[in-house]
């Protein structure tokens, strides 16, 4: 927020854009990082905010308008700005997430009081949001959910048209004639295509998220079109080509190099290493030779593999080598036998690793080749050669009922290719692509 605020005041005051140009979004709910710093004191000083879900260690979730009022002067502030355009509450159904987690939502009757409870919260909140609209402090609001387009006797789902209830009741209290609810964030991609097929909202739940926003004018801001999480236990799908420099070796010639100098420092060095007290003991530090003919069965993408090479062996490995080098510092003899296997081990581990990166690409690579063949003779001729990531865009942004596709991009030429699609005719029937994934064996 610090970042976007001092970007805006530069491009307002270069006059490159005027301040009515820009639509400002923040969220507000999460109780993370400093956010839990404050809260932890404030609960220790015996002022806990109200309503506060503690839903697992370092992340805790709160819509009580104590929390919103603290928050909205912060967000502010960083902003740098006197009225913020739009404030999603964000995730509120880590309430309902919680309540199924400690098994509270089993009995349909028990289910119904928890979500009875939910939609008090989101109208005491949007009541407060109310207030701050009044005050010119903000001029809409909404909610972002991952479970508003989720079945309906899904214990975490919420509903489009009950949060309108809630916001009606909020504006009655308040004494106005109509609620600033405006907003909806939800996950959508070729994959999850809840929003557009799935009947939870409205009445009798007859409707999907998509028609009924249209019919109530809410405009809907679609997030995650590129990373699809099916939720049929394969993890998340990147939309896009993979992109990966091809290894000049395999599996089969570089584990075994790996594994004979991993041989070498169990040999020579790990008896020099004393025990710590926790860990792994030294002989163990090495054996990714191993670890990942072990796990190579069951990498499942490219974005399985990148999460156990950041999360676990970048992490492990870097520990290990900065204990070991400070272990033999000074020793002479010792020290320079470390640093001449360390100095052959790295390339060696790092073309394995870099064999395992192609190989979990071509995964990647494979399944948008199944996609593909399912989407392709569902779109014009002229657009089947395009990138995958512009036809997933593209999709998504062509669905009657989306107001605007979210995309996090990081460099220009990646701004360029993504707004591309812009210019492009919508999708003549992007159902039939939605459906023909849907109702595929995929993934």
């Amino acid at each position: 927020e610090r970042l976007v605020g001092v970007v805006l005041k530069d491009l307002i005051a270069n006059q490159v854009v005027s301040r009515d140009e820009v639509i400002v979004v923040s969220k507000i709910g999460y109780v993370q990082g400093n956010n839990l710093t404050r809260a932890e004191a404030r609960e220790q000083a015996g002022k806990l905010f109200p309503d506060m879900v503690k839903y697992g260690e370092g992340i805790w979730h709160c819509l009580h308008p104590s929390f919103l009022e603290e928050q909205l002067i912060l967000s502010l502030d960083r902003l740098g700005l006197e009225t913020l355009d739009i404030c999603l509450l964000h995730n509120p159904e880590y309430f309902l997430s919680d309540a199924k987690n400690r098994n509270l939502s089993i009995d349909p009757i028990r289910l119904e009081d928890l979500r009875q409870e939910f939609y008090r919260r989101l109208q005491q909140a949007f009541s407060y949001l109310e207030t701050q609209i009044a005050a010119g402090r903000l001029q809409y609001y909404g909610v972002s959910s991952n479970t508003c387009a989720a079945k309906p006797d899904n214990p975490e789902a919420t509903s489009l048209s009950r949060m309108l209830n809630a916001a009606e009741a909020a504006a009655k209290h308040a004494g106005i004639p109509h609620h600033h609810f405006r907003i909806l964030q939800l996950p959508m991609n070729v994959f999850e295509s809840g929003a557009l097929l799935t009947p939870n909202t409205g009445l009798e739940q007859s409707q999907t998220v998509l028609a009924f926003a249209q019919e109530a004018n809410i405009a809907v801001l679609v997030n995650r079109p590129l990373n699809a999480i099916p939720g049929k236990g394969g993890g998340m799908i990147r939309l896009a080509d993979p992109q990966v420099e091809i290894s000049n070796t395999n599996f089969d010639a570089q584990q075994p190099k790996v594994a004979a100098l991993e041989h070498d420092y169990k040999q020579v060095l790990a008896p020099q290493v004393p025990k710590p007290e926790k860990g792994a003991a030294p002989l163990d530090y090495f054996n990714w030779a191993e670890e990942l003919k072990r796990i190579r069965p069951s990498i499942q993408n490219l974005e399985h593999w990148d999460q156990i090479e950041s999360q676990t062996i970048a992490p492990h490995a870097n520990q290990v080598f900065q204990l070991l080098t400070r272990h033999f510092a000074g020793k002479q003899e010792e020290e320079q036998i470390w640093e001449s296997w360390r100095d052959r081990y790295v390339p060696e581990l790092v073309s394995l690793l870099k064999v395992m990166r192609m190989e979990a690409a071509q995964k990647s690579a494979m399944k948008l080749s199944e996609i593909r063949k399912l989407i392709d003779p569902l779109i014009p001729e002229s657009k089947r050669e395009e990138p995958f990531a512009r036809k997933a865009l593209w999709a998504v942004a062509s669905t009657p009922g989306v107001t605007c596709v979210l995309n996090g991009m990081r460099h220009p030429v990646y701004v360029d290719d993504s707004l591309g699609i812009l210019k492009w005719e919508p999708l003549s029937q992007p159902r039939a692509l939605f459906e023909a994934i849907h109702t595929s064996e995929i993934p």
